[in-house]
């Protein structure tokens, strides 16, 4: 607000800060003030206008006078029109790109602040390019580095860690994280308006995968900050994801305003009719528009929504050419809980794949990370008694058979114990794990949970699971380790050192 108010014409400096200023909060009557008024750069505040206000089918960036200008503007133009391969081409370029002369030369950009910068933002702008277009394991170490880098309070580096908890999520980890990212926004350090509203584009579909709270208080903002903006793209994308986080509040019913999106998508650039079409495919559960979409979703290169379309196919009308393209994208891009797909379409999607013949450690991971048992035992049963499987992918079935506990998985267990092989180790090694303490991984992670002064209730939410269930496993778990209370138990645990 105080940059806004600054006076035009007096010094080149506050007439650079102040059309900056208007850009990222939309105050568009202000930019036509400081273009019209001061001796500035126009071109790289009126190709910013340019790419903030283009209409639904613009994916192509405006032209510059130079390199900077096609950089700067290619960021947002691919950000706004949802082109991932294109953001991902990018924000590779950008580790290429330095032009450390142009930025000496003006005095409107603070060199030392710029400098430093640029690392964090470089880095966390790949991460978030492969997160939606890549491989999740680069977007992991990416973020894990960017904790260290630019200034403590810089907004990219806080959310850095919420970035990274998310990922893991994203790769089967079962540890909900606990987000910063609203409450980041809202500091007087945070991002402009124009900032908070791409750093919640960046994480919408990640946050998707948590507490549907979070993502529907996200996309609310986001969707009121494009609506200030006046961008018509801004306002696509938060809309969307707004529609689907209602969508997975209520998903019997089919929302209102889906009509709506899918004819506004018909006009749009593919990047933009993505997730309309994936809406419209989670309403009529058809495989040939969960198909549609994976092709879009491909064109784009958008690779979370290609394994969840994908991920549906394999649940709802399991074939090979589908079945062989998701486990070779799950293997690449480490993706095992898909966005938008229920814990049950993955599992179901995961039974689907074995039993057209496909095996491999990415399978028996997704159905591991579904949560189902039942399917979990069959996948895993499919794998192990494969003689043609990978050994890595029947290791991590004998793995996975470890983690359920059931008297089933356990007659298994003995039965693979007694062979000489690596399978046999493998099994008797899971099964003296379990002998330790009598009890089973689950068991083993309610209690630790416990420990950490969680209630039955946060338990339950941060493992997906019912809070019947999460009494029924500390009763098993106290009763085994001989414990008055949970308190107890969770004591005789941590001593075991398991």
């Amino acid at each position: 607000q105080l940059v806004l108010q600054l006076p035009l014409g007096v010094d080149r400096l506050f007439d650079s800060y102040r059309a900056a200023a208007s850009v990222d909060h939309g105050d568009w009557d202000g930019l036509r003030l400081c273009v019209a008024e001061a001796p500035i750069d126009r071109t790289q505040f009126l190709g910013m206008r340019d790419v903030l206000l283009a209409p639904l089918d613009q994916v192509i960036p405006p032209k510059g006078a130079g390199p900077e200008h096609e950089m700067l503007f290619s960021g947002y133009e691919y950000q706004f029109s949802q082109m991932s391969r294109a953001f991902l081409h990018w924000a590779r370029r950008m580790l290429r790109f330095q032009p450390t002369d142009l930025i000496w030369a003006r005095p409107d950009v603070p060199a030392s602040r710029h400098f430093r910068h640029r690392r964090l933002q470089d880095e966390m702008l790949l991460a978030f390019a492969e997160a939606q277009g890549g491989r999740l394991q680069t977007a992991m170490a990416l973020a894990l580095d960017a904790i260290n880098l630019g200034d403590a309070d810089e907004p990219l580096r806080l959310c850095a860690p919420d970035l990274e908890g998310l990922l893991a999520l994203a790769m089967g980890d079962e540890r909900r994280p606990v987000l910063r990212l609203l409450a980041d926004l809202s500091t007087p350090t945070g991002p402009s308006p124009l900032g908070a509203w791409q750093m919640l584009v960046y994480f919408l579909p990640l946050v998707s995968l948590g507490d549907l709270d979070t993502l529907t208080a996200s996309a609310r903002l986001a969707e009121r900050i494009a609506s200030r903006l006046g961008s018509p793209r801004g306002q696509f994308v938060a809309h969307s994801w707004r529609v689907a986080a209602e969508h997975l509040a209520r998903p019997a019913r089919v929302h209102p305003e889906l009509a709506g999106l899918r004819a506004q998508a018909e006009h749009s650039g593919p990047g933009l009719q993505v997730l309309a079409q994936l809406l419209s495919a989670l309403n009529s559960r058809r495989p040939d528009e969960f198909a549609s979409t994976a092709r879009t979703s491909c064109r784009v290169g958008n690779m979370w929504a290609l394994v969840s379309s994908l991920t549906w196919i394999a649940a709802l009308n399991p074939n090979a050419h589908s079945g062989r393209w998701l486990c070779a994208l799950l293997e690449a891009t480490g993706w095992r809980r898909p966005v938008l797909v229920p814990a049950e379409i993955a599992a179901d999607a995961a039974l689907g794949l074995a039993s057209l013949g496909f095996r491999g450690r990415a399978v028996v991971e997704l159905a591991s990370t579904a949560g189902r048992p039942n399917i979990l035992l069959d996948v895993a049963l499919r794998h192990v008694d494969d003689t043609a499987a990978p050994l890595e992918a029947r290791l991590a079935a004998v793995e996975a058979l470890a983690t359920l506990g059931t008297t089933r998985a356990g007659e298994v267990l003995a039965r693979l114990g007694r062979r000489n092989d690596e399978l046999g180790r493998r099994a008797r090694l899971v099964s003296e794990r379990r002998r330790r303490t009598g009890l089973s991984e689950r068991e083993v992670e309610v209690l630790q949970l416990a420990g950490e002064g969680l209630t039955n209730r946060e338990i339950a939410e941060r493992l997906s699971l019912s809070q019947h269930t999460i009494a029924r496993h500390l009763a098993n778990a106290r009763a085994k380790l001989g414990a008055a209370n949970r308190t107890e138990a969770a004591v005789m645990l941590e001593e075991l050192e398991v």
